[in-house]
């Protein structure tokens, strides 16, 4: 078999390193200005806060925030290229440092340090959050230390108490709550994990400062660390919705047989949406079996036929006797067919569902011919038929996931058209589908390797599997169970 694409990532344009860059700026800007702002006018400190000052505080914290920047720009290129990701990772690290600013007024151990920690969690990886915590500690400490070396405070305990709680407890939750897929098993985690560093701040506080906390520190202290939770988990989807962000949780409400699109699916094409819920089913246990997310595989598959819902009684799974293919012309049915992934993207867009979903409509079916319509319009004609003319005008996938759903939703429809199929015509029947698809060159751009496809074709075989083996027959005729 020929070679598959080994595709790696490919590096962020000048113009998407230009917008996140923008975004890292604006990000910049607004955490000096709130600290400014917070420094003349609530702490009062215009006479030791010269022009100079006000630069080299300026300068500082672009530097900090520049290590971050450099972190994603090096390690993290695809959340750089993903500019609704950036933005969403960089406004939580914004917000969460103008927050503990603004809150230390009130008292100290009110600050979210862990905030940022529990919001980027859910939203990219856990090194992602892992990252973007430390750096937005890092600058909280830095403002919070410079406000009292211009105060002239001596209270630095507590901002330090926080920020080591900052550090410890959000490195916990960046890898320990990444994975959280419902809200309430996020909620309980984080507030074991907001319970034992009230516990840890208490003890190390008193130990160093030499006095129990009183009661309203304690209050502080608790409401702060424990509340930051419960707004961690108002703010996700929020984030989620106004970035049009995929996660998990997200993923799984968008599976959910209610959502809205799923439901015009489910009650205007029965066919497709049943042929969703198995090509799912397969992508899912691939996406598991090469090391991809199965939440998106089981999103994408749900989703990648929508645009049928355009013209369902055009599709097989959705005719009873009648073919209305028959009384028309091939170019006219080829067309058809080939603009439900436009028009499953159109769809998607409208619904608000994210392009990491949505853009499987277009890949799915990438640029192969459809040989139905072809072999008939050849049979109309005498002269040449221009492939293109039958052919998906869609993009061949950018991702393993994209090339998951390609395989499965042809291997699952062909699979489905024949009259008795075993592991060994379903072998090879699979063999062919890879091979073609090499061949015209649909896994060019995406990074899916023949051991991919190989350990892809072996998953769809044993999922079959049980639809395979031979039933004993016993000597009154029945078999067994």
């Amino acid at each position: 078999m020929e070679k598959a694409s080994t595709v790696k990532g490919h590096k962020a344009s000048a113009r998407e390193v230009a917008r996140a860059f923008f975004v890292f700026f604006a990000t910049a800007v607004v955490i000096v200005c709130a600290s400014v702002l917070k420094f003349v006018l609530v702490e009062d400190v215009k006479a030791r806060f010269t022009v100079v000052s006000y630069i080299l505080f300026a300068i500082v914290i672009i530097v900090i925030l520049s290590g971050h920047f450099v972190y994603v720009a090096s390690s993290r290129t695809e959340v750089l290229k993903n500019i609704r990701l950036f933005s969403a990772v960089y406004t939580a690290i914004g917000f969460t440092v103008v927050a503990n600013v603004w809150l230390e007024k009130i008292n100290s151990f009110l600050m979210p340090a862990m905030l940022a920690a529990f919001i980027v969690a859910t939203l990219a990886n856990g090194r992602d959050a892992f990252c973007a915590n430390i750096f937005t500690n890092i600058l909280i400490l830095f403002i919070l230390l410079t406000q009292n070396h211009l105060t002239q405070s001596t209270h630095y305990y507590a901002v330090v108490s926080k920020f080591a709680q900052g550090l410890t407890g959000g490195s916990i939750v960046a890898y320990w709550i990444k994975n959280s897929v419902k809200r309430l098993n996020f909620l309980l985690k984080g507030l074991f994990v907001a319970s034992l560093s009230v516990l840890a701040v208490f003890a190390v506080v008193t130990a160093f400062n030499g006095q129990v906390l009183n009661l309203v520190e304690i209050g502080f202290l608790a409401g702060g660390t424990l509340g930051q939770v419960i707004v961690a988990v108002v703010l996700q989807p929020i984030f989620e919705t106004v970035f049009n962000l995929v996660t998990n949780t997200r993923l799984v409400e968008l599976t959910d047989h209610n959502a809205p699109l799923i439901k015009r699916l489910k009650e205007e094409a029965p066919g497709t949406f049943n042929h969703s819920l198995a090509v799912a089913n397969f992508a899912e246990i691939c996406a598991s079996a090469i090391g991809e997310n199965p939440y998106l595989a089981r999103a994408c598959a749900y989703y990648h036929d929508v645009g049928k819902l355009a013209n369902p009684q055009y599709f097989k799974e959705n005719q009873g006797d009648m073919n209305p293919h028959d009384g028309l012309l091939p170019e006219v049915s080829a067309e058809i067919i080939r603009n439900h992934a436009t028009e499953g993207k159109k769809l998607c867009d409208e619904y608000r569902i994210p392009s990491e979903v949505s853009d499987i409509t277009v890949e799915h079916h990438g640029t192969l011919p459809i040989y139905v319509f072809y072999a008939k319009a050849k049979q109309l004609t005498d002269g040449e038929v221009d492939m293109d003319w039958y052919s998906y005008h869609g993009r061949t996938p950018v991702s393993k996931i994209a090339a998951i759903i390609m395989l499965c939703d042809s291997g699952e429809a062909a699979i489905r058209a024949m009259d008795n199929p075993d592991a060994e015509r379903v072998d090879a029947l699979l063999r062919k589908l890879i091979h073609d698809r090499i061949q015209a060159g649909q896994f060019d751009n995406c990074s899916i390797s023949l051991r991919d496809l190989d350990t892809i074709r072996q998953t769809i075989i044993n999922a079959y599997g049980g639809q395979f083996h031979k039933r004993l027959r016993y000597p009154d005729g029945g078999s067994n169970l």
